[in-house]
């Protein structure tokens, strides 16, 4: 069995504190997790970016390795890189399970990436790019590490363009103390294209979640459950519906990005 190799060890900081803490305590929740293992926005990633079995990819953030072994079956290499050794421990176990052999697990932070520049072909990030507190940095690196023609792909939660309160953060924030903010499309479009990428596909899809099925891993009898219905039970039918929750049938809209660029 693979060892995840710790070639990188992050900088300690109460913000990286939070996403360790987070993802440590629900590594097995997460891999459990049959929309993270089946989402139609994996499926939607991997066609969009279409791997070549010569190629080599970098999938970061990659948590409990859906991403990477969904990618291992079409390229030659893959680097799980994540920055919390439970999840990779998690990913090694359901690659060991799925007989991938192609895959290397590396602990290490997204904003400092510590290989060279003009490594891979593929760069993925999958449901992870909201904890980061410094989305421009991040993409800076993967721009960096990216073969000239490269691919990256995106996906993640975007919050609703209408939510001018910015509702749908606050809720996440209080579900999940690591979040740090969901960009809205437009902004995710412009945060690529100041980064030097040149946008190929971009796919908004939405999908309705029971509120129960919102904050999992969270329970609902948690300190963060209930202050999450508190403080959706206090917030105007406006503010709800621009955020698009709809309380009386217990249903929150997430709005999901498929984006897919490459280095000139």
């Amino acid at each position: 069995m693979r060892r995840v190799k710790s070639i990188y060890r992050i900088p300690y900081s109460q913000d990286m504190t939070d996403f360790r803490d987070f993802f440590s305590k629900n590594a097995e929740n997460y891999s459990k997790s049959n929309s993270h293992k089946t989402g139609s926005d994996l499926h939607e990633l991997i066609e969009r970016l279409n791997p070549g079995k010569e190629q080599t990819a970098i999938d970061l953030a990659a948590g409990t390795g859906f991403t990477s072994i969904a990618l291992s079956k079409r390229v030659a290499r893959v680097v799980a890189y994540d920055g919390t050794e439970e999840m990779l421990d998690e990913a090694r176990k359901i690659s060991v399970k799925e007989g991938v052999s192609n895959i290397d697990f590396v602990l290490g932070n997204v904003e400092s990436i510590p290989f060279p520049d003009s490594s891979f072909d593929i760069a993925t990030c999958r449901r992870a790019a909201h904890h980061f507190t410094d989305k421009a940095k991040f993409l800076g690196e993967v721009y960096r590490i990216l073969k000239p023609g490269g691919k990256i792909g995106i996906t993640d939660m975007t919050r609703p363009g209408t939510d001018d309160l910015d509702f749908f953060n606050e809720l996440e924030k209080i579900r999940d103390t690591s979040h740090a903010s969901a960009e809205s499309a437009s902004e995710w479009k412009s945060l690529v294209t100041k980064a030097g990428f040149s946008l190929l596909e971009v796919v908004e899809m939405d999908e309705e979640f029971p509120l129960e099925k919102w904050l999992y891993p969270v329970k609902p009898d948690t300190p963060q459950g209930q202050k999450a219905y508190e403080v959706m039970a206090k917030a105007s039918k406006d503010t709800l519906r621009r955020a698009k929750i709809d309380i009386e049938k217990r249903i929150l809209t997430k709005g999901r990005i498929v984006l897919i660029a490459s280095k000139p």
